[in-house]
């Protein structure tokens, strides 16, 4: 990352209201800290449960029988919303320390190095790193008509040829829905669109649905009062795939875990669902590396399988992630700073180009430094999210209080105005 040095900077000398009133504001760090008391209320339990003496040895690498079982009924039930067609078996899961562990196994699998994976821009900054650092891999970001549409088909094939001109090859793409940067939730038919589009190319698509739960609002209701465009999963959407099922079955992997969703990025919980054999068997093997504890394996099945409580906790968090939202648009509004409408994540994804001297990315890190050293607020460059515009930036909400939330606005608002 290119702010990396004032992340710690500001880790080193954080705001305190009383303590501390002008210390560093971050508003870097994907993590949610809104509900988090609850789940590591209810994890103390889950640990406090009696365990069998299994959890003391080594077990299935892919995670325990109890927690991809616990995991494949959470999904269903949650993420792809009890929908019938949709089947997800213990099977077809491997749970490793996180998502950054899963996604660098499975594009071990699906890569060699120097391949070419396409990623709709702007896109979480780490991706880049994910796949470059042991796999080799190269991050090609993929701009749409807007910020917020994912790219067309047509430009698609503009990035592939593109990447064969540089001598590499396409094997994926990979998605996030909800988005990160954005904190938007793309259409089905959008989505559908690229996924067809890629298994007519043969190439392996992953989702990332990390946020899957993390919805809060929506973008508009029909005259029912039903929400337009709510978040529908892929494993939804894959029964929609009839013409591609084959394809689908080996080529499509769905990324999720509960480092946003239940305020528990140091838990590291990460999962992969896929349909490929393969990929599996080869998991059986890389999983040996990065697989959880046996006892936070039980104790996490035994939170999933206690579903009232899980519906519960969703939707505190929901409303949580409302009200924090909520707090920074309406400073956003205050100070006359443009955002995006977002409805899931913890993200505000802001537009300060009016106070550009010039569309340069050279004037985007000047303003962005201006930002960490006169308001002491560090912000996501856009560029670091390979955004296609320079002056974009990403605000995450959830790992700070309002205060310093509305704090950090009003900075900002005060330094433009003497920009």
């Amino acid at each position: 990352f290119s702010y990396l040095h004032a992340f710690f900077r500001a880790m080193s000398e954080p705001f305190d209201p009383t303590d501390r009133p002008d210390g560093y504001i971050n508003l870097a760090v994907a993590q949610n800290f809104l509900t988090v008391d609850a789940v590591q209320k209810r994890l103390l339990a889950g640990f406090a449960s009696p365990q069998p003496a299994s959890t003391a040895a080594y077990d299935n690498m892919k995670g325990s029988e109890r927690l991809r079982t616990a995991m494949a009924a959470h999904m269903h039930r949650v993420l792809a919303k009890g929908d019938y067609r949709v089947k997800i078996s213990a099977d077809q899961l491997c749970i490793s320390a996180g998502c950054g562990a899963i996604l660098d196994n499975l594009f071990m699998c699906i890569t060699e190095p120097g391949d070419a994976v396409l990623i709709p821009a702007p896109y979480y900054p780490a991706f880049d790193n994910d796949l470059r650092v042991r796999n080799g891999a190269v991050a090609v970001p993929v701009c749409g008509d807007d910020a917020v549409s994912l790219p067309t088909p047509t430009q698609l094939d503009e990035a592939v040829e593109k990447a064969r001109a540089d001598g590499r090859a396409v094997k994926a793409i990979l998605l996030t829905n909800p988005s990160n940067p954005l904190g938007v939730i793309y259409g089905e038919e959008s989505l559908l669109d690229a996924i067809i589009w890629a298994l007519a190319n043969d190439m392996h698509v992953v989702v990332d649905e990390v946020y899957a739960s993390s919805v809060f609002g929506t973008t508009s209701v029909d005259e029912r009062g039903e929400p337009v465009n709510p978040f529908v999963s892929v494993m939804v959407s894959e029964t929609n795939l009839a013409a591609y099922e084959e394809s689908a079955k080996t080529r499509l992997h769905v990324v999720y875990g509960l480092s946003k969703d239940f305020c528990a990025s140091g838990y590291r919980v990460g999962v992969l669902r896929t349909r490929n054999e393969g990929v599996l068997r080869a998991m059986d093997n890389v999983a040996y590396f990065c697989t959880l504890p046996g006892p936070m394996q039980h104790a996490v099945a035994d939170m999933l399988e206690d579903e009232r409580w899980v519906d519960e906790f969703l939707a505190e968090n929901a409303r949580n992630l409302r009200a924090q939202h909520g707090a920074l648009t309406a400073a956003l509004a205050d100070a006359g700073i443009p955002v995006v409408n977002a409805v899931a994540g913890m993200f505000a994804w802001i537009d300060l180009r009016a106070w550009m001297r010039e569309s340069t990315w050279e004037e985007e890190n000047r303003l962005w430094t201006r930002a960490f050293e006169r308001a002491k607020v560090v912000m996501t460059p856009g560029r670091d999210c390979r955004h296609g515009v320079p002056g974009c930036f990403r605000l995450c909400f959830a790992t700070v209080t309002m205060e310093a939330l509305t704090t950090a606005v009003g900075r900002l608002k005060e330094m433009l105005a003497e920009h």
